[in-house]
């Protein structure tokens, strides 16, 4: 948003002056109804949704120990709630909160040979 709108919008306020929203918004080439609503206290939209996640109440009682997450949410749709949502979701949930375990790298010591060497006859 133009930020001289804001600010011209904030000292009619001040100086408890009725705008003309008409021609506010001619001036800054705007519907007369954004101006109203910017001089009303709009900030603009929230960047995020506070919206709570459907796996939420089940956080509780999922355990990713010796089974695969596939399994856990089969068991979790099939017996406790059919409406957790699709796989892919309840997959990329379990990760962000960190209950499924990163796989250990089984890593072999390094074994080196002496070298031969073979005479030339």
């Amino acid at each position: 948003m133009n930020t001289v709108l804001i600010t011209q919008l904030s000292i009619l306020k001040m100086s408890r002056t009725k705008p003309n929203y008409a021609e506010l918004a001619r001036m800054y080439d705007l519907d007369r109804r954004t101006v109203k609503k910017y001089y009303d206290g709009y900030d603009g939209k929230p960047r995020r949704r506070n919206k709570a996640n459907r796996l939420d109440k089940h956080l509780p009682f999922i355990t990713i120990r010796g089974v695969t997450v596939r399994a856990v949410y089969e068991y979790f749709h099939d017996e406790v709630d059919s409406s957790i949502g699709t796989y892919s979701n309840f997959n990329k949930n379990v990760k962000a909160k960190g209950l499924k375990l990163k796989k250990t790298e089984k890593g072999y010591p390094r074994y080196e040979t002496e070298a031969k060497l073979f005479a030339v006859s």
